[in-house]
């Protein structure tokens, strides 16, 4: 927008008058003297070049390759798609805003913001910019009672996705075009993981899941909406989760973990749970409160059931038989309907069972008839939306609130954000018509939503981030030297580690630089190095044994190359241009091992040697081979073999020089029927470590190996157990697993969050 002088108005709006300048320099000035910039010297120089250069009216010039030059040192070859930078600051200079004026600059006169798709920076007057809710005070979590390992230190330097989180509410269509949006209130402020509220009918009750309590485990908590402290209603020693209350408000169904996991009712004025279903999952009760309606099924996802069983007590029984895949039941306002995530088919073994199968909502009438698609799974694809991430989410979108308007109420992620929406199904012929309309707005993570009877909607606001943790452990016997630690605290994600043999040298994905990139950590020293700086995501990075070298694959749409860097960094060098994913060194650093499973049929184990030089090592159109990893004296290979329908076992193969024994010599050691993952050696290769969830959690095992022939001896033994939301190998993608000498290796999803309510408008 134009003005007289030649200067851009500094105001977006028709009307507007430009803001004196000094007042806008003033603003800059309180910005980047601000703790938020203090400590960025590369936000403070973008941000005053931008303002200068706009308030020289040369916004129109802020293009990204004339930053990359005048801000960031870039030359005259800079290259936008090789080198992300501008880019990758140009958010983080957002966020930092963002977080800014939610916090220190909440009183500030002028807002300076940086609208997305551009470097332009625009100046609003704080009475014409939507009001921000108060931000949380960020502190240290307190230690976690169990497992006893941890100490929690998870700060929520996120308090930006907490607090911006919810710039703006917006609520039901029909409430929207007569009504102003309605209040947004924070109903909890808890530094731990405090999450996925129930609503009572009528709107004056509150429950939750929350690890606020003394033994650190997640119970279910009661409060009153018009005021007073919260009071806990379970005390299981292992965490209770997805609570639900039944219509009239006096009671509370949740699912509760440990040895006997399932689905409880316990009164709200406090008495004895007890057990309706074993093995369910997120119970809800029927409008009028005579059945209760959950799922039950593994974490493969492939199979899942639907059951009802009298909310007095009963034989559960089956729903929707006829369904491979049914889960996440949510009744209708009138009761004789349930709306569930569904599939029929089988997919094809090899294939992604997430991709390969007719999944979609379906609505199946009670009295029996046809379930009938809602055709739901189009518009979401269409909408580029996403199934949510983090604690206690599931791999599909899945309805959470059927609303007496007509709409399927859900979470999904659109981009970077995950928020609530809302789609709209016909009384009848149950068909959506989207688009899907989005109910919240804000760069965190908005889940588990829940709605009262007056359409107030509760939900919880996510942060979730990936860190590396390690486990101090002599690793030739499993003793488990002292707690777990976190190996890196900074922002961003850290996935998929590996530790050099001697247990000092460390590399790792991160994304703190955008893209996954390769990094670096010399243990000793504490230096912290990025080897790779590529706008396509790398991937697998692997230490050679000595330390010395890395090699990391790379996500592109049409190959799979695979290149090595030094541990110091320098110059990248790809070794092959389409091989697969790199995962365990020759014992002699000569070469290595990459897997590649065809979406056609197929899996094959191949040796890459450091020249260039593929051979076919390992193949099978019966099973997929994955996860393979080396012992130290290059005699067997250990691996997960997948085999039909879903069953995964962890097999030995004995290794002839560089040939593979034959398959009737493969040692098999773990049971089929339990998940298991990352099976990793210890130095003399008599222990086999791996990530299993033969306890209902994904946790860390090992299983003791007869020295000469590799056969296990006993089942396997548990060396680290996470049996907790906030703090899991369960809700993490990029899972990795790593064994030095005198320390264990793996990568945690930490997860914390408070509640929110958006209260209906009257």
């Amino acid at each position: 927008m134009g003005s007289s002088n030649g200067k851009p108005s500094a105001l977006p709006l028709a009307d507007a008058k430009p803001l004196p300048e000094t007042e806008i320099r003033a603003e800059l000035d309180r910005l980047i003297t601000s703790p938020h910039f203090r400590s960025s010297e590369r936000l403070r120089r973008f941000l005053t070049y931008i303002i200068s250069q706009q308030l020289a009216g040369k916004g129109g010039q802020l293009k990204e390759s004339v930053l990359a030059i005048e801000v960031f040192g870039r030359d005259s070859s800079y290259d936008p798609h090789v080198d992300a930078v501008v880019r990758v600051e140009a958010r983080r200079l957002r966020d930092k805003l963002a977080d800014y004026y939610a916090t220190t600059g909440r009183e500030s006169p002028i807002i300076i913001g940086v609208p997305k798709g551009s470097y332009t920076p625009t100046f609003t007057p704080r009475e014409a910019a939507v009001p921000v809710p108060a931000p949380p005070s960020a502190s240290p979590l307190p230690p976690r009672g169990f497992p006893a390992l941890f100490v929690k230190v998870v700060a929520i330097s996120a308090a930006a996705c907490l607090v911006t989180a919810f710039v703006l509410t917006r609520w039901l269509a029909s409430r929207r075009a007569v009504s102003p949006s309605p209040p947004l209130a924070r109903l909890t402020d808890d530094t731990g993981l405090t999450f996925q509220p129930a609503l009572s009918r009528d709107g004056k009750l509150l429950a939750y899941s929350s690890d606020r309590g003394k033994d650190g485990n997640l119970h279910i908590w009661l409060r009153q909406l018009s005021g007073g402290p919260p009071s806990q209603l379970t005390d299981n020693p292992a965490d209770d989760v997805e609570p639900a209350f039944s219509p009239d408000g006096a009671t509370i169904a949740y699912r509760a973990e440990g040895a006997e996991s399932g689905i409880y009712l316990t009164p709200v004025l406090g008495g004895k749970r007890v057990l309706m279903a074993r093995d369910g999952h997120r119970p809800r009760f029927s409008p009028d409160g005579s059945l209760v309606a959950y799922w039950t099924g593994d974490r493969s996802l492939r199979m899942a059931r639907i059951f009802m069983v009298a909310s007095k007590g009963g034989v559960p029984v089956q729903f929707a038989p006829e369904f491979r895949y049914a889960a996440f039941p949510v009744w209708s306002p009138d009761g004789r309907y349930l709306a569930f995530v569904g599939s029929k088919t089988q997919p094809e073994f090899l294939r992604s069972e997430l991709d390969n199968d007719d999944w979609d909502w379906w609505v199946e009438p009670l009295s029996g008839g046809p379930a009938v698609p809602v055709a739901a799974r189009k518009i979401l694809e269409q909408q580029q939306l996403e199934p949510a991430e983090g604690a206690a989410s599931h791999l599909r979108i899945a309805p959470g609130y059927w609303t007496p308007s007509g709409h399927l109420v859900f979470a999904a992620t659109a981009g970077s954000q995950t928020n609530v929406w809302q789609l709209s199904i016909a009384a009848g012929s149950w068909q959506a018509s989207g688009p899907a309309e989005q109910l919240t707005f804000g760069v965190g993570r908005a889940d588990h939503p829940s709605m009262a009877a007056d359409g107030a909607l509760a939900f919880s606001v996510l942060t979730h981030q990936s860190v590396i943790w390690s486990l101090p452990i002599h690793a030739e016997t499993a003793a488990v030297l002292g707690p777990a630690k976190r190996m890196i605290s900074a922002e961003g994600d850290y996935l998929e580690p590996s530790i050099s043999r001697d247990g000092s040298r460390l590399a790792f994905l991160s994304n703190r630089s955008g893209s996954n990139n390769v990094w670096v950590k010399d243990l000793k020293t504490g230096r912290l190095t990025a080897v790779t700086a590529t706008l396509e995501d790398n991937a697998s990075p692997i230490i050679s044994p000595d330390g010395s070298t890395v090699a990391f694959g790379h996500r592109t749409q049409l190959r799979s190359p695979i290149s090595i860097v030094p541990f110091g960094g320098g110059k990248v060098t790809q070794i092959c241009a389409d091989c697969g994913e790199p995962r365990t060194w020759l014992a002699d650093g000569s070469g290595l091992l990459y897997q590649r499973v065809s979406l056609n049929g197929g899996s094959l184990v191949g040796l890459l040697d450091l020249s260039g030089h593929t051979t076919p090592f390992l193949s099978s159109f019966e099973s997929v081979l994955y996860s393979s990893s080396l012992s130290r004296d290059g005699r067997w290979l250990a691996l997960v073999e997948r085999t039909a329908p879903r069953n995964h076992q962890i097999k030995v193969v004995p290794l002839r020089g560089k040939s593979v024994g034959p398959q009737s010599d493969w040692i098999t050691v773990t049971e089929p029927g339990v998940w298991v993952d990352k099976p990793r050696w210890s130095p003399s290769g008599n222990l086999l470590y791996h990530v299993s969830d033969r306890d209902g959690f994904v946790c860390v095992w090992v299983t003791r190996l007869d020295p000469a022939t590799k056969k296990p001896l006993g089942s396997p033994k548990a060396v680290l157990h996470l049996h907790n939301a906030n703090l899991s190998m369960e809700s993490i993608d990029h899972l990795e697993f790593s064994v030095a000498d005198d320390k264990l290796v793996f990568n945690l999803a930490e997860t914390a969050g408070n509640i929110w309510l958006a209260s209906a408008s009257r």
